[in-house]
């Protein structure tokens, strides 16, 4: 839920939910709490401001921290001019957080993790570098995209350009990773038996695409396989990093990575199936036979070609090569007509299309040329004939003798 104008007042996030999300977390004292009150605090804070709060109303934290921890002015400049989203989430909650006086990591933190049950070998973060780490990614992001920009492009647009599949992977990892992130957190102090997101809820109410569920499939794939090589000890350093879970609890997390893949996967797969096929955009028939080179006219057989323009869209065409006396006759694959690409016919039928050379053609061209439609599809009925199958060719010597537009 996004904050509107006016929602913070007196440097604090107005909660109109209060009722269910509680006020903003206050950490006025915080060196007087128990431990656990600390972390369920630091817990409550990021669904808080998960609910209220955008990356964009985060922004301004994030600029003036940077500027604090001693940015150079291009880095601070490149993340104030590039699109909030390009950011994790995570960073502005961290940010405004530590900026209210959360300390970047609690002096019994360790202490804190090494006594959860299986939780042996865990180690506590510090919230200052984790936000630095990763800015740094984000402005390396950002680094690789502008190098590969075009200058012009940066002229005319103020902002930094992200591609659509760009766009579709911030926004995943916004609505979706980011709350995975958090679910991975929950399993390192859990015990055995874990809960899996019911991530086709989450994916649907976001409207992430089809293309976007590669970037979730890879997040999970990357779990799995850590899981799985802790679990058949297989790579002695995922079994020293998961040596606090025991094998029925690193089983229970790879059944439920494995069905929340089962999940984005049938979601992909859906959604593809969804789509409206593409339809191609039929090109104008000039433009089709502007380049087409044919015969005009014939002076030994007394032939004048029709316009080239009509073979676009028609059913069936009747060229003569005044050359070789071969007449070919080509019959449409379907409604949509012929094509024309340069000098080739294109879309006919090769099981119904045939080229044969003609013995006395005056007589055959007349008829040709005289016949109607029915009548022309008996002329070449007699199995005497000799066809083979033409190749769709046209060339300054073809007479473009008749065409047919529509189906008989």
């Amino acid at each position: 839920m996004a904050i509107t104008k006016g929602a913070f007042r007196a440097g604090r996030v107005l909660a109109p939910d209060s009722k269910w999300t509680g006020e903003e977390p206050e950490w006025l004292g915080w060196e007087k709490w128990d431990i656990e009150q600390f972390f369920r605090t630091r817990s409550r804070m990021l669904n808080f401001y998960n609910y209220y709060l955008t990356t964009a109303d985060m922004k301004p934290a994030v600029l003036a921290f940077m500027k604090r921890e001693g940015y150079p002015k291009e880095d601070i400049g490149m993340i104030s001019s590039a699109n909030p989203n390009v950011m994790p989430s995570t960073i502005g909650k961290l940010v405004r957080a530590m900026d209210r006086g959360m300390p970047s990591i609690h002096p019994n933190a360790q202490e804190y993790f090494d006594a959860l049950p299986f939780t042996e070998g865990a180690i506590a973060k510090d919230d200052k570098v984790l936000v630095k780490r990763e800015l740094n990614d984000v402005l390396q992001s950002l680094r690789v995209i502008a190098s590969s920009t075009p200058v012009e492009v940066k002229k005319k647009a103020p902002e930094l350009y992200l591609s659509p599949l760009e766009r579709v992977r911030i926004k995943v990892d916004k609505d979706v990773i980011s709350l995975l992130e958090e679910m991975i957190d929950v399993w390192c102090t859990s015990e055995v038996q874990v809960t899996p997101l019911a991530l086709t809820s989450y994916i649907r109410d976001n409207g992430i695409p089809a293309s976007g569920c590669v970037f979730i499939e890879s997040w999970i794939q990357r779990y799995l396989t850590e899981y799985q090589h802790a679990y058949d000890k297989t790579d002695p350093d995922f079994v020293e990093g998961y040596s606090y879970l025991t094998k029925p609890a690193l089983k229970n997390r790879i059944k439920g990575l494995q069905t929340m893949m089962e999940e984005v996967q049938k979601y992909g797969k859906v959604k593809k199936a969804q789509r409206a096929p593409r339809v191609k955009k039929t090109k104008d028939a000039t433009k089709q036979v502007s380049n087409m080179k044919y015969q005009q006219n014939s002076q030994d057989y007394n032939l004048d070609s029709v316009s080239p323009l009509r073979i676009p869209t028609a059913q069936r065409l009747y060229v003569f090569n005044t050359k070789y006396r071969q007449l070919s006759v080509y019959h449409a694959k379907g409604a949509a007509g012929f094509e024309v690409k340069g000098c080739s016919i294109k879309n006919f039928d090769p099981s119904l299309s045939f080229t044969t050379t003609l013995r006395k053609p005056p007589a055959t061209l007349n008829s040709i040329i005289s016949s109607t439609p029915k009548q022309l599809e008996k002329l070449f009925d007699d199995p005497k004939i000799k066809k083979k199958l033409p190749n769709g060719r046209i060339n300054e010597h073809i007479i473009l003798l008749r065409v047919i537009e529509s189906k008989i």
